[in-house]
């Protein structure tokens, strides 16, 4: 039998994380456009986005060249790519030119995310903003190739923290993130976990 999931947000109703998290503003609108195979994933960080940032909208799929709904919500709208593309320019530098008012933000792999962004052109004709000095990440339970390597949740909150001049800002988001984690791995068990992931973290 499947466990009994909270419909709100999708977790097994005994790490269901809906009272840890009151709904802020963040200092710009944020648009999620997450990958379809992401809303399975049992650490959707996107959702804790979406539940915990009030001026936050997810758009699921790969190609939104034809997203009536999103195109206009961006329309004549000062928006930034949140993506480390060839010609990005550093958050530091975006900033200086004016805080966005729309922050894009691809969800998935790297792998998946860039197909998102090759599939979309007029994604292609936005600025890119990269992370100047990433902080470390707290996913403990992925192989990725180095410690700046974060979460969607993560890059998110480093971007609004820098934008926002605010080193504590959402800190409820990156909690309940590090809830989730530690919830998995109680799950798999103390030993797989060090076999699998502790010396990658």
């Amino acid at each position: 039998m499947s466990r009994p999931l909270c419909p709100r947000c999708t977790r097994p109703l005994n790490q269901c994380f809906c009272q840890s998290l009151s709904e802020e503003m963040a200092c710009m609108d944020l648009v999620i456009l997450q990958h379809p195979t992401e809303t399975r994933h049992p650490l959707n960080t996107a959702r804790i986005l979406e539940l915990g940032i009030k001026n936050c909208s997810i758009f699921i799929g790969e190609n939104f060249e034809d997203n009536a709904e999103l195109l206009a919500a961006l329309k004549g709208r000062k928006t930034y790519l949140l993506f480390p593309g060839d010609d990005a320019i550093t958050s530091e530098e975006a900033l200086e030119q004016g805080k966005p008012e729309v922050l894009i933000v691809l969800d998935g792999t790297w792998r998946k995310a860039k197909k998102i962004y090759f599939t979309n052109i007029w994604l292609q004709a936005l600025p890119c903003i990269a992370l100047k000095d990433l902080p470390a990440s707290n996913y403990r339970i992925r192989k990725a190739p180095g410690k700046e390597s974060l979460s969607t949740l993560e890059a998110t909150v480093a971007l609004l923290r820098e934008a926002g001049n605010d080193s504590q800002a959402h800190e409820p988001l990156l909690n309940v993130f590090d809830q989730m984690i530690n919830q998995q791995i109680n799950a798999m068990g103390q030993s797989t976990y060090q076999k699998n992931y502790q010396k990658n973290h």
